[in-house]
């Protein structure tokens, strides 16, 4: 961060703080919504602030950003926003009743200093894996999320979860007890039952209306550590052999790396270039082309990751799902799981090419061997399997 920035973000705290003196939430029906340090509209928050928006509950309702782009388009929409660093923006932080947020306090404040303390906060969360996460993971806890972590839990009115297993392997990330969390589930999974027509229009633009045998994701988890994430991380891979197997099958395989792979690891990015160029078979399908994983997920037949929590979305769709956890072993050591991995897995490891085109044979012939394993872990992580996340959770408000 350069000075300017720097000097930016201490006048709006600065702000914040002398706007605190003479403005407070009293009587305030104002409820601000956020995401992704206030770059990305998306998310729990986004799933939320359009049902609210929607079904006109009592209140005002503003979406936070600190992205020009995302300001003018919901601007467009006639939606309303205001930027986090504003006049306007420090107000509204000062006079709302309730914050939500998905990722941390960057979502809807310059810095987690200019967060009033009478304002309720309210952790949506960007999902629930198997791995740990934030104060949880057994190396190399980042020091900006731990400040702004047990500031957000300090004054935290509650978190939402999906189960009360959840809650309980779910409360170490973010310094809470189990009982802070609220058993509403996720916002952003009610688009799994019901896709919003926004979604089909994303999708037929995205294939041009062409249909296909089976639509397959391959979604891995972003690793914080060296070395980076590898996709088909395969002894025997072989680019040319899986090009044709997927073409000649009518197969679409879509690959969703976390976007900073395709930057910041050469050799992913090789891969990922030598399959898109063998075949229109294989295609990117990254947060630039589907920002919202749920606005997709409900076109997927199948679903290959590791330690993602997608995999947890995806249990709701009640679909094969199959595993490449390379680095279980060191991933362990390093981050940690919040449950047993390999016990629990809702699908088969794969470790071998060979293996994986036999497992997309048994797709293709719709051989289904670990639909009791999907229901048992999907038990175990929701509770509701409805579709009314929203409704539960706007009803805790009323």
């Amino acid at each position: 961060m350069n000075l300017t920035a720097r000097l930016k973000k201490v006048w709006f705290i600065f702000l914040s703080k002398i706007i605190g003196l003479f403005v407070n939430n009293k009587g305030s029906e104002i409820i601000l919504f956020g995401a992704r340090d206030g770059q990305y509209y998306m998310d729990n928050s986004r799933a939320l602030f359009e049902w609210f928006i929607n079904h006109q509950k009592r209140g005002s309702y503003y979406w936070m950003t600190s992205s020009p782009l995302v300001y003018k388009y919901l601007k467009s929409k006639n939606r309303p926003v205001a930027r986090i660093d504003s006049i306007e923006g420090v107000m509204l932080l000062n006079k709302a009743k309730y914050a939500f947020y998905s990722n941390r306090l960057l979502d809807f404040a310059v810095h987690h200093m200019a967060v009033p303390s009478a304002l309720k906060i309210i952790f949506l969360s960007h999902g629930q894996s198997v791995k740990n996460t934030r104060l949880a993971v057994n190396t190399g806890i980042d020091r900006g999320y731990q400040r702004d972590t047990m500031k957000a839990s300090a004054q935290m009115a509650f978190a939402v979860t999906t189960s009360p297993f959840m809650a309980q392997v779910q409360a170490k990330s973010n310094g809470l007890n189990p009982e802070s969390y609220e058993l509403t589930g996720f916002p952003r999974n009610d688009w799994m039952f019901n896709p919003p027509e926004e979604a089909y229009k994303e999708w037929k633009s995205f294939t041009g209306g062409r249909k296909y045998s089976k639509v397959i994701l391959y979604a891995p988890t972003w690793r914080r550590n060296e070395p980076k994430t590898m996709m088909f991380p395969f002894k025997d891979f072989d680019a040319v052999q899986l090009a044709k197997y997927v073409q000649e099958n009518n197969i679409l395989l879509l690959l969703r790396p976390h976007v900073q792979e395709l930057t910041n690891n050469p050799k992913c990015r090789a891969v990922i270039d030598q399959l898109t160029a063998l075949t229109g078979n294989i295609r990117l399908a990254t947060i630039r082309h589907f920002v919202e994983a749920n606005f997709l997920l409900p076109f997927v037949d199948a679903l290959i990751s590791d330690y993602s929590s997608i995999y947890h979305d995806f249990l709701l769709l009640d679909r094969p799902m199959y595993f490449i956890p390379y680095d279980l072993n060191s991933f362990d050591q390093v981050n940690g799981f919040k449950y047993p991995y390999r016990e629990n897995l809702p699908g088969p490891m794969i470790n071998t090419q060979e293996e994986f085109i036999s497992e997309l044979n048994n797709l293709k012939n719709n051989v289904d061997y670990y639909s009791s394993h999907r229901a048992k872990l999907r038990a175990m992580i929701y509770t509701h399997v409805d579709g009314k996340s929203c409704e539960r959770l706007a009803k805790i408000l009323d």
